[in-house]
């Protein structure tokens, strides 16, 4: 049975044992692939790179979302962008106080293939509360001020139909798109093998917030195995978390003291994510 391998940027390669090909198409955007797997359950490609296994989706999805929206007040408007496999959507729906959440999605090909293939991740996007939208986000967002109560992106790596994402001028259009109190959150890349991207994203997204806070979590078919996210708002920040929400909750990786301990930094990636 073949292997399947990702290189990461001429540095490493992380190797999935992989069975059937479940599915396969060429969107107007990008290359999409279904695998089933020995011990990772199904495996979600796009342009052969790695955007989630069954085995450890909930790590990401569990930070991506519960980390911000504990810490926001009350969050009941939610923009997901990015996140066409439904996974962050999936977290969202767990807080009870939330009201409307919107997909936005550019590619609406990756998001009714993981219905069709990956529905452990997928399900949540029939709920009622879900608005999909296919759209490119960056334009999306522009046209939505003063919408949401928190904005999670969940957005690929920094190139093709993401590469805006990464921007300064994306993250001062998220500041205009929240409600007083809003929170952003969003994946920044691996510390070891994406410094100069951590560095960088930080960086563009301090020009626009007033509180920037890094936290950490660990995913191991993601290169390195150790992932960086961003916190940013003008209101809110991790001594804010509301403790009696985090520990209602019931999620496979995120729990009480994840939420207190995901921003405890290693201090490589610390200097990375806050230099002063």
């Amino acid at each position: 049975m073949p292997w399947f391998y990702e290189p990461y940027n001429d540095i490493s390669a992380i190797g999935i044992h992989i069975t059937d090909l479940l599915h396969h198409e060429q969107s107007p955007f990008q290359d999409i692939k279904v695998h089933a797997t020995v011990g990772h359950g199904r495996l979600l490609l796009l342009d052969d790179m790695v955007m989630l296994t069954e085995l450890d989706e909930f790590v990401y999805h569990d930070l991506i979302t519960h980390v911000p929206l504990c810490i926001h007040a009350d969050p009941k408007q939610v923009l997901v962008v990015g996140g066409g496999d439904g996974g962050t959507v999936r977290e969202v729906l767990k807080h009870p106080g939330v009201e409307r959440v919107v997909l936005c999605e550019i590619d609406e090909r990756v998001t009714r293939v993981c219905q069709q293939w990956i529905p452990s991740v997928a399900g949540a996007l029939e709920d009622p509360r879900v608005e999909l939208v296919f759209a490119d986000a960056v334009e999306y967002v522009r046209r939505h001020t003063g919408a949401f109560d928190a904005v999670l992106v969940d957005s690929s790596e920094p190139i093709g139909p993401a590469a805006g994402l990464f921007e300064g001028s994306f993250f001062a259009d998220l500041r205009r798109a929240l409600r007083p109190g809003g929170i952003v959150s969003a994946q920044t890349e691996s510390p070891f093998y994406a410094a100069e991207t951590v560095r960088n994203v930080f960086r563009e997204i301090r020009g626009v917030f007033s509180q920037v806070h890094g936290y950490i979590g660990s995913i191991p078919t993601y290169p390195s195995g150790c992932w960086t996210f961003a916190l940013a708002s003008d209101d809110r920040g991790p001594a804010m978390l509301d403790e009696r929400r985090a520990a209602a909750l019931r999620c496979k990786y995120f729990n009480l003291g994840i939420a207190r301990g995901a921003f405890a930094l290693p201090e490589f990636a610390r200097l990375l994510i806050d230099p002063a």
